[in-house]
């Protein structure tokens, strides 16, 4: 659910994979590059606290991953 807005929030903050999967192992969360690709391709499930690194990590509230409805749509 969450894959197309994790990339483009990333996209928007010139994040690569590789970029976005450091900062989320610094935030605890085990995760590679291609971790960050099968996400963004929904080919992985994101549990509920995965989803709470993700959002903290990039500055964006659950109901932006979740529902796609931001400030700036």
């Amino acid at each position: 659910i969450i894959g197309d807005r994790v990339r483009q929030f990333r996209s928007e903050q010139g994040l690569s994979q590789m970029r976005l999967a450091e900062l989320l192992q610094l935030e605890g969360m085990e995760c590679s590059d291609l971790t960050v690709l099968r996400i963004e391709k929904g080919q992985r499930f994101v549990p509920d606290y995965e989803i709470k690194v993700l959002a903290k990590v990039l500055a964006v509230t659950y109901s932006d991953l979740l529902d796609g409805k931001t400030e700036h749509n």
